[in-house]
């Protein structure tokens, strides 16, 4: 995709996200407990991507949280609203998410905050935006002792020596929203963020973001796997190896 195709798509996100913002009267189902949660509006949404990245590139197939999963050489990975437990509690901290992939490269990640209205997109060797503003600061690579991270408490239950991670490390957060932690530790708001749930679809966007600001991620399983996958993001390989003596 060229620049202007990039500029035209992020404009139908921002479209398609509109509706995102004020909603009433969500059908909502379970998938798979109560903690795993799908409305209407995340197939809505899912259904307006898909029609609107079919104008863009029709010879992709689609990995969907709520769609079919056909991997093949060129393909959109998408998360219509990654947070969808914060979409319907609390109206906020949620995102759209959209990957690009050729021939197994991830190329171009968008994640859209919809009630902050910005857009966090990246395109492999061109650089990290916020809006229109490219990311120019680096990663502060703080030392342990003055780290904040971000888990979900579900991760730190799988691996309860966290814990003792937790003691060595200035704070502990969660927001409920991956794409959007991944974002965080990107930008140097947080130092590293790991879930032990993640899909492809929750960090293939985010983690393209985090590469072009130099940060880098890993993850236990394949990085395309449907299929829960441990998954760390952090500014340097070291951070990274010392989080997983904690695992």
């Amino acid at each position: 995709m060229d620049t202007k195709e990039i500029k035209e798509l992020l404009q139908k996100v921002r479209e398609i996200g509109e509706p995102l913002k004020q909603v009433k009267d969500l059908h909502i189902q379970s998938k798979n407990g109560i903690q795993d949660l799908v409305t209407d509006m995340d197939k809505d949404t899912e259904r307006k991507l898909r029609e609107t990245l079919q104008t863009f590139t029709p010879e992709c197939t689609f990995i969907g949280e709520e769609g079919d999963q056909i991997i093949s050489d060129s393909m959109w990975i998408i998360d219509p609203i990654d947070g969808t437990t914060n979409f319907i509690n609390a109206q906020e901290g949620y995102a759209i998410c959209l990957a690009y992939v050729k021939e197994k490269q991830p190329l171009l990640g968008i994640v859209y905050d919809v009630i902050e209205d910005k857009m966090y997109w990246a395109y492999k060797g061109k650089g990290a935006f916020v809006n229109d503003k490219k990311v120019e600061q680096a990663l502060p690579k703080r030392p342990l002792s003055q780290c904040v991270w971000e888990a979900s408490l579900n991760t730190l239950l799988v691996f309860p020596k966290l814990v003792d991670l937790f003691k060595q490390t200035r704070g502990h957060r969660s927001r409920g929203c991956c794409s959007l932690s991944i974002i965080s530790t990107a930008l140097g708001k947080t130092d590293f963020y790991l879930t032990e749930q993640a899909k492809c679809w929750d960090y293939a966007a985010a983690d393209i973001f985090l590469k072009e600001c130099q940060g880098i991620s890993w993850c236990k399983k394949d990085y395309f796997s449907c299929e829960s996958n441990l998954y760390i993001a952090a500014d340097v390989q070291e951070m990274i190896e010392t989080i997983k003596e904690y695992l």
